[in-house]
Parts: C-alpha cells; sequence; structure tokens
C-alpha cells in the first residue's frame, strides 16, 4: 500500500536559521510516523549568505525535495501552493524598550488627535448642536440656554462606543471576537504576502524544482 505523506505550509514562514529543514518549513502527517521522522531532519534548503531577508518557493520545490529521500511517497498538499521564507537575522540588534515606547505614545498621540478632529469635523457637518436644541425643546417645551444632560449623556457614550467596537480595553477583550484592527492587519499582512509572491514570480524570482 503507498504511504501518503499531507504537507501544510502556511503563506508566511518565519526561520531563524539559514539552513532550512523540512519541519522548519512544513507541517507533516503520514501515518507512519518513521517517514515524518526522518523528513523533519533532512535539509529542505541553505539560504545564501548576504542573500535577501524574503525568499519566495514553490510547493513543487518541496515536493522535488521530498521525493528525493522517498521517491514512491505520495504527497497531498493542504496549504499554500507558492510560500515565503521570511529570514530572521540572530544577530540583530534587540530595539531598545524607550524607543518602542516612544513610537508607542507618538503613534498614540497621532491617532487620538486625529480622531479627535474627525469627530469635531463629523459633529460641525451634521451640526450635532443644532439637533440637540431642537430635542430639548421639543421634549422640554423652551429653549436651551446651556448645557444639557444630552451633551453629557453623548460625550459619556461616545467612548464607550469606541470601546466596545474595538472590543479592547487595556488587556482584557470584553468579547472574544477578533478585534476590527486585529482584522484589517491580518487583511493587509495577507495583501502584502500576495503582492511579495507576485513581484517574486513576475521578476523571476521564485525558487522552484530545477
Amino acid at each position: 500500500m503507498e504511504e501518503i505523506l499531507f504537507i501544510k505550509v502556511a503563506q508566511n514562514v518565519p526561520v531563524k536559521n539559514r539552513i532550512l529543514t523540512f519541519r522548519d518549513i512544513a507541517d507533516m502527517y503520514c501515518a507512519n510516523r518513521d517517514i515524518v521522522k526522518t523528513l523533519e531532519k533532512e535539509i529542505f534548503y541553505t539560504l545564501p549568505a548576504g542573500g535577501s531577508q524574503k525568499t519566495i518557493f514553490t510547493i513543487t520545490k518541496v515536493y522535488e525535495g521530498i521525493l528525493k529521500i522517498y521517491p514512491h511517497l505520495q504527497i497531498e498538499n493542504m496549504g499554500e501552493q507558492d510560500f515565503i521564507v521570511d529570514l530572521e537575522e540572530p544577530d540583530k540588534k534587540e530595539k531598545s524598550r524607550a524607543a518602542e515606547y516612544a513610537k508607542a505614545v507618538l503613534v498614540s498621540l497621532i491617532i487620538f488627535f486625529g480622531a479627535a478632529f474627525t469627530i469635531m469635523t463629523f459633529n460641525e457637518d451634521v451640526s450635532v448642536a443644532a439637533v440637540f436644541d431642537k430635542v430639548y425643546f421639543l421634549i422640554m417645551g423652551q429653549e436651551k440656554t446651556g448645557g444639557s444632560v444630552l451633551e453629557v449623556c453623548y460625550a459619556i457614550g461616545l467612548p464607550i462606543g469606541i470601546l466596545v467596537f474595538y472590543n479592547h480595553f487595556r488587556r482584557k477583550k470584553l468579547r472574544d471576537d477578533l478585534t476590527p484592527i486585529q482584522v484589517e492587519m491580518n487583511n493587509y499582512e495577507e495583501q502584502v504576502n500576495k503582492a511579495i509572491i507576485k513581484t517574486a514570480a513576475r521578476e523571476g524570482k521564485t525558487i522552484d524544482t530545477n
């Protein structure tokens, strides 16, 4: 009976060593565990020194390496057709925590003032103050001369609504769902990976079978 090997490769595979084994790039399953154990120790590819940090491979390159070891093995791909190996240089200096905090503060300030400007512009466009005046007159039967409970509720409800929408407060989530920011970041990462793969294919930089 012919053995079947199931492999799954992610779209982006982070690695720390230039010598890549099959275990580094793929999740493998086979009824014969000896096949998996052997392949996990075998070298798939050696990234050249001084090369690009991101290297693009086709799944057929993985097939080629496996079939050199087990020529009669049947392979079923459960993952990507093309994938990126992202080399994380181990000798890179760790970034200063102070610099990271400074960046976080800067980004937070930009987002805060940008959001405040957006909210104020929205309020002026739809004239929220005039709407509040009319609602107050309809309910109370007299003109509003100063601030009212409407403005207070609006000021309190706005940040609460933002926190609920983004599903995040400090380190705790209000629900188990992904936040909109996490969804957008995942979409962005996926689009970047696809663009890198397509660009490499167009420029002939994808590593395929010989």
